[in-house]
């Protein structure tokens, strides 16, 4: 019997560690919590159905019934993104965005060229990078499955103390929140630290529009998402006091509640903006310097182009057919490649990304908009 000959990552017929890993990666280790995240959603929408059915709707009581749905819509975005923490990880990788920072030994910085994979040496770093790519997806589960999470479940239960009025259903809410924050945290970290402890070669011209780097802007919008449905709530009720009747009771409930509302505003419109752009930060620095080394390529590209420009220019009248054809063709070809990437992208995120947060922005900032408009109105 041959012997067994040790599993190497470049060999295609051996399992791949990382696939296997980003395949095992749970977000939520705890059954208990995932189950509760699973089953919350629907028991809310389940308990708005009750109340729509056998009490009478009015203004209050829609107001807590919204509440309800906000809290349920929340809860199915964090699902959402705990879902696409390793899709996102996993994506990055296969895109072949991340490269050896060993190989960035010229005036660029953190950006390099794509190795060489018949390289011996090429292919001895590819191997200690997806190592140390896979210490990195390992050590996020582990930090997003710390006990201190049960920590931030404790500390946001107790702030349902300051209450007047609070039941075990709202501190076990409150706690739930609360290990949800710490999961969104560390996810936002981590995406900050892909930055700081990998360097990134985007693809110039990726469908994506932003190099391949597109999961990591979709995975921080989500980030943004869940912290942006409490702020469209606050916001939309105090729309409501806008556009209803003076008096009336929706119009009454809402101006009851306007200035807390408005005040409370500001905190997750304000947390929406750091989770969407913060953690991308890192990112957008290493393609500002990717867009500098790509510029000077282009230059590189535009000068060739006149120079073809030039020859055809001086050297017309003693060209032949096939010649000025072939000289013609390929000034065309250049020219198709500088309008294709005359654009550099600089962050992380697509106009389709960037639409749909700012999208989700609009109600809340309409909110805060109305209210510093009232404000300014009162002033003598």
């Amino acid at each position: 019997m041959s012997e067994q000959q040790p599993c190497s990552s470049a060999d295609s017929t051996c399992p791949d560690k990382r696939e296997q890993e980003l395949e095992n990666f749970k977000s939520i280790r705890s059954p208990v919590m995932r189950w509760t995240l699973y089953l919350l959603p629907p028991g809310i929408f389940i308990t708005i159905l009750f109340i729509i059915s056998y009490y009478d709707m009015h203004a209050g009581r829609v107001m807590y019934t919204t509440g309800l749905f906000t809290a349920a819509m929340s809860l199915i975005a964090f699902r959402i993104l705990m879902r696409k923490i390793p899709e996102t990880f996993a994506i990055i990788w296969d895109r072949k965005v991340i490269i050896d920072c060993r190989r960035n030994s010229g005036p660029e910085g953190r950006l390099g060229s794509v190795p060489d994979e018949h390289d011996a040496s090429s292919v001895d770093e590819q191997e200690e990078l997806e190592r140390e790519y896979l210490g990195f997806i390992q050590r996020l589960e582990g930090r997003i499955n710390s006990p201190f999470q049960i920590l931030s479940g404790i500390v946001f239960s107790l702030f349902v103390l300051a209450w007047n009025y609070s039941s075990v259903a709202e501190f076990f809410i409150a706690f739930v929140i609360g290990i949800m924050a710490w999961k969104m945290t560390v996810t936002a970290v981590y995406v900050w630290k892909m930055g700081k402890d990998f360097c990134f070669e985007p693809q110039l011209g990726h469908a994506d529009r932003c190099g391949g780097l597109s999961p990591l802007g979709d995975l921080c919008l989500w980030n943004a998402i869940i912290v942006t449905i409490p702020a469209v709530y606050l916001g939309s009720w105090i729309i409501i006091g806008m556009i209803t009747e003076p008096q009336s009771s929706y119009f009454l409930k809402s101006a009851e509640y306007a200035s807390l509302f408005s005040e409370l505003l500001f905190v997750p419109v304000f947390f929406a903006l750091i989770a969407f752009f913060l953690p991308l930060w890192s990112t957008h620095q290493l393609m500002l310097k990717w867009r500098e080394k790509k510029r000077s390529q282009m230059d590189h590209l535009e000068q060739c182009i006149n120079k073809l420009e030039c020859r055809i220019l001086e050297e017309a009248d003693s060209m032949d057919e096939k010649e000025y054809g072939s000289v013609f063709r390929e000034r065309e070809l250049m020219e198709k490649v500088y309008r294709q990437h005359r654009t550099i992208p600089v962050w992380p995120f697509n106009i389709s990304i960037i639409t749909r947060f700012l999208l989700s922005q609009s109600i809340p900032v309409f909110g805060i908009a109305s209210q510093v408009l009232n404000f300014i109105r009162r002033m003598p």
